[in-house]
């Protein structure tokens, strides 16, 4: 259950913020009580992750201290450290279904493999700390203000993933009326969001639709042609307004405590292309999969098309190591090349018509419209892939988006 909906949230709201405020002046003894705070509440939920996550914590900050000392080397420290991050997703996200095949749904070890699902924000955060002290635009090891940044529980279910000086650098020292008024509006704005939109209008609108398609028995070809198109665009907007909510919710309540946390969406669902909407969407995941995936990869290879491939799977097998997620990341991989392609060619074509004196036909306002209603397509038809738990039900539904509005359409000329 989301920490966010716990009954005695506002109780132990209220007291953290007059402790914080008014009862601790000194800023290394709030930084104290955000971890604390934030330990003892993931503690409260998930007991055996809050302890595996405080020594993996104590692990990190030796490996960057060895680090600076210069006693391991940045080629060990980075592969320690990636090699740990997929160990502890792999078991946080697959441990307890391997747990049930070896002991059984009833087993102790079972009962208590459940992990939150906050753990690939920590993994990611836990790896930018790494690699920030390895390019040296980080160089402070403070353990308690270490576990703050990782632990810090409104950021830790469903990001953003704030990177380490920018939840520091950005932070209020002293209490900030505005901030923290805005702060409440952006709760308000989240909880209406999730309880009202997503939670009751969606579902009660759209839940008999997502219900019949998104069973795996569904087949589209003896259903309405526009109906599994239909499908992934109330799948597309429902992840938006869920995971917008979550952003607003995150920023809202770091706000009381004068943190001033990165914004994750910047009006993603109109956007012109591909690019420009990982740009705004989720921005925090994909600013991660740029800097650490991109351009490391970019910068080996020369190959930008390698990148790109590259962090689109980095960022669906995050999600879940699976076929459909495995397919989303190439499909927006391919899609990514594809508008980098045609953004070249457009270029050198608008500047060989140039050196002659014209202008592009493309350049009409009659087709301004058109890129945004195809990428807002483009991504939505996505969502057949990663709605499904079966790859097979997703290749359906994928292929009926594209083909169903020309069956329709056919019907319509008939």
């Amino acid at each position: 259950m989301s920490i966010f909906f716990t009954p005695y949230l506002i109780p132990i709201l209220l007291g953290a913020l007059l402790i914080y405020w008014f009862g601790l002046r000194r800023d290394r003894e709030r930084v104290l009580f955000v971890a604390l705070l934030s330990i003892a509440a993931l503690a409260s939920l998930h007991p055996v992750f809050a302890v595996i996550a405080v020594a993996i914590t104590l692990v990190v900050r030796q490996v960057v201290v060895f680090v600076h000392a210069r006693r391991v080397s940045v080629r060990a420290a980075l592969v320690f450290s990636i090699s740990l991050g997929v160990i502890v997703i792999a078991v946080g996200k697959y441990g307890q279904s391997m747990a049930h095949a070896v002991w059984g749904q009833n087993d102790w070890v079972t009962a208590h493999l459940i992990m939150p699902l906050g753990l690939s924000y920590f993994v990611f955060r836990t790896l930018q700390y790494v690699f920030d002290h390895v390019r040296g635009v980080l160089t402070d090891t403070s353990f308690l203000r270490l576990l703050a940044f990782l632990f810090f529980i409104p950021t830790f279910q469903a990001g953003p993933i704030e990177t380490y000086q920018g939840m520091y650098g950005k932070r209020s020292l002293s209490f900030d009326r505005q901030l923290f008024f805005k702060g409440i509006r952006r709760i308000a704005l989240g909880y209406f969001k999730k309880v009202f939109v997503v939670d009751f209008f969606i579902h009660l609108v759209f839940g008999s639709v997502m219900l019949k398609v998104g069973d795996l028995g569904y087949h589209p070809s003896s259903a309405h042609p526009l109906e599994p198109l239909y499908y992934v665009v109330v799948v597309f907007i429902r992840a938006y307004a869920d995971l917008s909510a979550y952003t607003d919710l995150a920023i809202g309540f770091s706000a009381l405590f004068g943190f001033r946390i990165m914004e994750n969406f910047d009006r993603p669902l109109v956007r012109k292309n591909l690019g420009e909407f990982w740009r705004s969407w989720h921005i925090s995941l994909s600013s991660w999969c740029r800097n650490n995936v991109y351009f490391p990869l970019y910068g080996a290879t020369r190959k930008a098309w390698l990148g790109l491939y590259a962090s689109m799977l980095t960022m669906g097998l995050w999600h879940y190591v699976s076929f459909t997620w495995t397919a989303w990341g190439l499909y927006h991989g391919t899609g990514l090349v594809t508008v980098a392609w045609w953004q070249r060619t457009r270029k050198a074509r608008r500047k060989a018509l140039k050196k002659r004196g014209k202008k592009s036909w493309a350049s009409h306002w009659v087709f301004t419209p058109l890129p945004y209603m195809f990428t807002f397509f483009y991504v939505a038809a996505g969502y057949a892939f990663v709605s499904s738990l079966h790859i097979d039900h997703a290749l359906r539904l994928f292929a009926f988006c594209w083909l169903g509005p020309l069956i329709w359409l056919k019907h319509l000329m008939m």
